[in-house]
């Protein structure tokens, strides 16, 4: 491992400016201060495992009265006797001047009872609406030249199963996050106005929720620190200061399931003059900023830094509705190796609004490698508020399999310009004039493992199995803050879970590989909205201006919104204003109580693969259930072969309407539409009549199967696509069955309508009409969905 001084006073001026620490103070390794007491363990625990006659047996009475009574400058030494090496705790509460000491082959343990974490009686080890109903292990606040120090270990059992409960801390995690809810689990150790406080050589594992929390605290110091918690585990950050200043993170090793580090600020004030030195982070999202920066970071420096293995490598977070200015940092001498997301810059962290917006300027990316494909995101919040990013000696090796996504950014290439260069809509390259080739950072020796140390005892618990399910949050507190991105990150072969959290989601998806499954675990559609405003005449024709793009075969949808919004800020015009919900070509595709709102042309249902001269087409099934579409004319169309089974059909507000428009390519294509057991409904200010349908092209089939229709029903029930110009009526096969409501007209129906006999309904009963030659049956909905 190599030393950087972090002050370099006999260095020139400017080079010592580059060099030094951005931490004000004189950061130097610290020391373990004389003992005013040394306890004694009398808890043994064999291979991990304590025994369940002692787990009740706290240790939190006598650490916490010794703590109390203790000489500021002195510590509390807790230390193994013999083969005795775990104190049992609840919550302990730090002293000024007071030190906590975990002797080596020695472990603070946190306790498996819940209670004893209650913030309110039952608050902590649930799943709610709202968490944050536990204490911390270890609180320090309000206090003064106070740590944590030793060789020892702080094992926050996060894997163990708690007490009468038959759950894991991140087993509540796990939970939280599928619904959309969230957990009340205890934090390691949380840091209010603890200034000048030191963490040295101790080893932390297995926290329920952060490690350590740094809020409002000027000097702070972790030196030597190891973190190790699974990747699986949830919400589990390293090290997070928070409106916090001088703050120096060295020679550590962070191993965990979130932020490696995450710096971030509020309305308490800025982050600012921080130092990461020496540092080597492995599974975890990485080196961030972020997402609350509306106090402002500023002032900071990250050198000589790994990152192995992570979700993300240098990464700033932030959004509209917690924004703030960051600027000053440099980060430099970093190697990234084996991280989807090897730098990511983005002020759209989520779709939430508000004005407190991200600003990110002056930051310099100085002699780092990326030695791994990935993902790579260089976003300015607009075209008035751009990134604006220095690159100097910044190589990418594998840029071919990498993904860019540019934006409102000017990205400036320093003295040495590596291979790095950013380009996308309204991005903008400055070149210094005597810039020089550079050299890529030297990297591979300079990874390392985790230091394996059996002086720092762990306790037995159960790691969460990795979840191949993607995470979608509006709101970022899932794997990814947008479906399309979570689409991308699917492998080709698909076969992929994605469970979007509520929200308004404003982008265009495409769908593109088999057995996706897109899901909401909030039974209200209405809450999880998937919406653009896409439409023909901007877009190259109907079929361009989908938000929703389903082309590959057995996809599933449930519990979610699809929308095209266009007439919210333009006018419905007979030409142009076609703006499609969802666009469905693929075979096999469910709906599952989805709302698929629009106007003209909100639903295509379509085939594919048709040859040139459109007399052979690959017949595609789609099957809608227990779904709410929305749109007046021409809002279910295409020559798909689709069944709508137990539908609202709902027309919106305009002078009369179309329900269907199917058409076929030649007479036996193998398609068309059911309608079974639907009810058709219309706003109240629909003018004129309603059609159920008119024949896109000839040949046209769709039946209506006990369904109930308003009266906004026209008598005649079906109408020629233009009325003395075509006669596709007399090639298409329109029938009704058992029609019910106001609407159903049977003796004034327009003459070419069959009406069916209960024999002839069955063969469109959706099970049978979309069965093939496969046998499949639509109503097996997928198993995770049961």
């Amino acid at each position: 491992m190599r030393f950087l001084s972090l002050v370099c006073a006999t260095l020139p001026f400017s080079l010592a400016l580059a060099l030094s620490a951005q931490d004000t103070r004189n950061v130097t390794e610290p020391h373990i201060p004389a003992a005013c007491i040394t306890l004694k363990a009398a808890i043994e625990a064999k291979q991990g495992v304590i025994a369940a006659e002692d787990e009740r047996k706290l240790d939190t009475p006598r650490i916490q009265e010794a703590m109390d009574h203790c000489s500021p400058g002195k510590a509390v030494v807790l230390h193994s006797d013999a083969r005795k090496n775990v104190f049992i705790a609840g919550p302990l509460t730090l002293r000024s001047g007071v030190t906590l000491v975990i002797a080596a082959n020695t472990s603070l343990v946190a306790s498996r009872d819940p209670r004893v974490y209650d913030l309110a009686p039952g608050s902590c080890g649930i799943v709610a609406e709202r968490g944050h109903g536990c204490k911390p292990l270890i609180t320090a606040d309000n206090v003064e030249n106070s740590g944590v120090m030793g060789e020892g270990s702080i094992d926050g059992r996060g894997g163990a199963e708690l007490l009468e409960q038959g759950v894991t801390w991140w087993d509540l995690a796990h939970e939280a996050k599928i619904t959309d809810k969230q957990q009340s689990v205890p934090w390691l150790m949380v840091l209010r106005h603890a200034n000048g406080f030191t963490l040295y050589k101790i080893t932390l594992r297995n926290s329920p929720g952060f490690h350590v929390a740094v809020n409002q605290t000027d000097g702070f110091t972790a030196w030597g620190v190891k973190i190790m918690t699974p990747k699986t585990a949830r919400n589990t950050d390293g090290i997070d200061p928070g409106s916090s200043r001088n703050v120096t993170i060295a020679h550590c090793f962070i191993h965990t399931g979130d932020d490696n580090v995450a710096v971030k600020s509020s309305r308490n004030g800025p982050s600012s003059n921080i130092s990461v030195l020496h540092n080597h982070f492995y599974t975890g999202h990485g080196m961030s900023i972020g997402s609350g920066t509306d106090g402002g970071v500023d002032h900071m420096l990250v050198d000589d830094l790994t990152i192995d293995g992570a979700d993300n490598g240098i990464r700033i977070k932030s959004d509209r509705s917690r924004g703030g200015l960051v600027h000053d940092l440099l980060y430099q001498d970093v190697c990234i190796r084996d991280v989807k997301n090897p730098l990511v810059f983005t002020p759209l962290y989520t779709t939430f609004t508000g004005n407190l917006l991200p600003v990110y300027r002056d930051i310099t990316l100085k002699d780092v490698r990326i030695l791994t494909a990935g993902s790579y995101t260089f976003l300015g919040l607009d075209s008035d508020h751009k990134l604006e990013l220095t690159l100097d000696n910044v190589f990418a090796d594998d840029q071919q399999h990498s993904r860019m996504l540019n934006k409102d950014a000017v990205i400036s290439i320093g003295k040495q310009h590596g291979n790095l260069e950013p380009a996308g809509e309204n991005v903008t390259i400055n070149r210094t004039p005597d810039s020089t080739g550079g050299k890529p950072l030297a990297c591979d020796a300079r990874f390392a493992p985790f230091p394996a140390d059996n002086r720092a005892p762990e306790m037995a618990g159960t790691v969460p199995p990795e979840d191949k399910t993607y995470y979608v949050a509006a709101d970022g507190t899932g794997d990814y803050y947008s479906i399309q991105r979570a689409l991308d990150a699917v492998p080709a072969n698909g076969d992929a879970m994605i469970l979007v959290a509520p929200g308004v989601y404003r982008e265009v998806l495409t769908i593109n590989k088999p057995g996706i499954q897109l899901r909401s675990a909030n039974p209200d559609a209405r809450k999880t909205v998937v919406v653009n405003d896409r439409s023909a005449g901007a877009n190259g024709g109907t079929l361009h201006s989908a938000t929703v793009n389903v082309t590959a075969d057995n996809f599933f949808a449930e519990n979610i919104t699809f929308e095209n919004d266009f007439n919210r800020t333009h006018p419905q015009l007979p030409a142009g204003s076609q703006a499609l919900a969802l666009l469905a070509t693929g075979d096999r595709a469910i709906f599952h109580n989805v709302r698929l709102l629009g106007n003209q042309d909100t639903v295509y249902a379509g085939s594919r693969n048709c040859a040139p001269d459109g007399q052979s087409c690959i017949p595609a099934r789609q099957y809608f259930s227990d779904c709410y579409i929305a749109g007046n004319v021409d809002f279910i169309f295409g020559d798909g072969k689709a069944a709508f089974d137990h539908c609202e059909i709902h027309s919106t507000a305009h002078q009369g309407g179309f329900i269907t428009a199917q058409g076929k390519h030649y007479p036996d294509e193998d398609s068309g539409f059911v309608i079974n057991r639907c009810k058709l409904t219309a706003e109240s200010d629909v003018t004129g009549k309603v059609f159920l349908g008119r024949p896109w092209r000839p040949n046209a089939t769709v039946i209506y199967l006990d369904t109930e229709m308003g009266d906004h029903i026209d008598p005649l029930g079906w109408r020629e696509w233009h009325p003395g110009e075509t006669r596709s009526l007399d090639t298409a096969f329109y029938a009704e069955y058992d029609s019910a409501g106001p609407g159903a007209h049977p003796t004034e129906r327009d003459p070419h309508t069959r009406f069916l006999t209960p024999e002839q309904a069955q063969q469109f009963e959706p099970s049978v009409f979309l069965r093939g030659t496969d046998n499949w049956n639509p109503l097996v909905l997928p198993e995770t969905t049961k």
